[in-house]
């Protein structure tokens, strides 16, 4: 999330008084009961394919308590109740920012909640200097004397949301460093773990994350930068392209704030019917992206992170991301919102597969659920018909082949339903694809931008679109262009070009200027466009990463 810039100085000043390619299988055992291997681009566990259905996390959290800055309690008691709740929402795991004790560690553990651990380092400091790496080796040596002992711990995030800016200001290589530092703690002393972070998938889409065992991203769908011109769904499945597709995908931060006023675009201000279907598409669109993983943003309202933690600021929409709120500063157990009831009956059957805006040229196509064991059956229909059923005999993963037989060129909504064991609806889902028997000639999109190598050779950039259409296929809406800056939160200008004169014509070209900032270290150059046939609706597009000379060579993308 985008922090209080002072929040984030009480922290740096807080932390310093305290002080390649994965082709074959990675298996991490110990003598715990838990086996982690990660193969296929997935999570097993014991064996067994494990989709992450997890939820953002804090203790220390509630009205009146700030988890950073008050003396550190357990609040086993609010702790276990949280726990019980989060595990009757139908969530198999919990997602933090700071580590947990050994006593919340030993409570999670009795939970059966797995815990994606995030570790408290601060990357607003200067990974150079020796007090913080210092501070941050005795930090985990003090966790990992205790760590080992919980198999409810499956993935560590050793930290959250670095700056490009400050990344650059401090050098890549000590980025590096402090990182590989932490990651080899971990792997020779606790080794069933995987480790990451959680990088902005906006800020940090330009990092190579090959060092780390697991890709993770938090992302928001603002419909700004990337997520405009590609749009959400296919952003994030892009960056886990650029990743290499060759470890497993989480997301781990997504969300919308219902705060009454504040925000700007569809950052807070949501309602909670908007709070609600939105976390539910955004699930669906990041499972379309690939993602094995989920870590909604979060289980309860964070009054502390507008600076006034016992008063809850109705224009902060950072405080107001909860499925569940706090009434006032007295409510320690809060009430649950409609999208906490919303998730907990869209994540009872979930489509890994197949996956909407997906081409399919083959007759037969994969069916991959994770299911919880109120389903029993499942039941496709292609226009009313039923083209598929069966009985499901376990809880978890499940796979099969589904026969479609489309006529030409077809947009087909597969209208999946899940049943219980005395056949009562539990969900309802579509999921539309674009099948045909033979080969289909979709539109394409391609740019060339200026400069092409290093930013250092103009003071403006050009972004240079080609659109070569196909006479099936109908172009809506504008050309969308972005000039990605990576300043701080800030993506840079975006501009919507209308291409209406040029629709008769079989390609279409644009040329876009953008200034170049003296401070912006590395450009994400984007365009895309809307594009339908029938109810098939996609996005062509094309992005180029441009870096300024080499300052981010030990960690940018090759």
């Amino acid at each position: 999330m985008k922090p209080n810039l002072a929040l984030a100085s009480i922290l740096s000043l807080f932390l310093l008084i305290i002080g390649c390619s994965q082709p074959e299988t990675t298996i991490i055992k110990e003598s715990s009961a838990t086996t982690i291997e990660l193969k296929d681009n997935w999570y097993y566990l014991n064996g067994e394919k494990f989709f992450i259905k997890a939820i953002g996390y804090e203790i220390g959290a509630r009205p009146g308590q700030h988890p950073y800055e008050d003396e550190k309690k357990d609040h086993l008691e609010l702790m276990k109740f949280d726990l019980e709740n989060i595990k009757k929402g139908g969530y198999n795991a919990i997602r933090t920012w700071s580590q947990f004790s050994e006593a919340q560690l030993q409570l999670v553990q009795e939970s059966g909640l797995k815990l994606i651990m995030g570790l408290e380092v601060n990357p607003e400091e200067d990974y150079s200097d020796p007090k913080f790496i210092n501070h941050c080796k005795t930090q985990l040596e003090n966790i990992l004397k205790y760590a080992p002992k919980y198999d409810c711990i499956i993935t560590y995030l050793v930290i959250n949301e670095p700056q490009t800016d400050h990344i650059h200001k401090v050098s890549a290589s000590s980025f590096k460093d402090l990182m590989k530092m932490m990651i080899d703690m971990i792997h020779e002393q606790h080794p069933n773990i995987p480790v990451t972070l959680s990088a902005n998938a906006m800020i940090s889409d330009w990092m190579d994350e090959s060092m780390y065992d697991v890709y993770a991203y938090n992302c928001y769908g603002y419909n700004e930068g990337q997520t405009a011109t590609m749009g959400f769904r296919d952003y994030i499945k892009g960056l886990n392209t650029l990743n290499g597709l060759d470890k497993p995908f989480i997301i781990t931060e997504f969300g919308h704030s219902v705060s009454p006023k504040g925000g700007f675009g569809s950052f807070g201000s949501r309602t909670l019917q908007e709070q609600s279907e939105g976390l539910i598409s955004n699930y669906r669109d990041l499972i379309d992206a690939g993602s094995v993983g989920m870590c909604p943003f979060y289980y309860a309202d964070g009054w502390w992170k507008g600076g006034e933690k016992s008063i809850h600021n109705k224009e902060q929409p950072e405080e107001w991301f909860g499925f569940w709120g706090y009434k006032d500063v007295n409510d320690k157990y809060g009430s649950p919102r409609p999208v906490w009831f919303a998730m907990r009956d869209y994540m009872k059957g979930l489509i890994i597969s197949p996956k909407n805006k997906t081409v399919h040229t083959n007759t037969t196509i994969p069916i991959e659920l994770y299911n919880d064991n109120s389903i029993k059956k499942v039941v496709v229909k292609n226009r009313d018909k039923i083209i598929y059923s069966k009985n499901i005999t376990k809880e978890g993963y499940f796979s099969d082949q589904l026969t479609i037989n489309p006529e030409g060129l077809e947009a087909m909504e597969l209208a999946f339903e899940f049943f219980d064991s005395e056949d009562n609806s539990i969900k309802n889902e579509s999921i539309i694809i674009l099948a045909s028997k033979t080969a289909i000639d979709l539109p394409k999109l391609t740019i060339e931008v200026t400069p092409k190598k290093d930013l250092n050779d103009t003071k403006v950039g050009s972004i240079k679109t080609r659109i070569e259409t196909s006479e099936n296929f109908k172009l809506i809406g504008d050309l969308i262009v972005s000039y990605n800056t990576h300043l701080g939160w800030d993506v840079g200008p975006q501009e919507s070009v209308s291409v209406n004169d040029q629709m008769d014509k079989k390609v279409i070209t644009s040329e876009n200027f953008f200034t170049i900032p003296d401070n912006c270290w590395v450009v994400n150059a984007s365009a895309g466009m809307s594009v339908r046939y029938g109810k098939f609706t996609f996005k062509i597009h094309d992005q180029k990463i441009i870096y300024r000379d080499d300052w981010a060579k030990e960690i940018s993308r090759k």
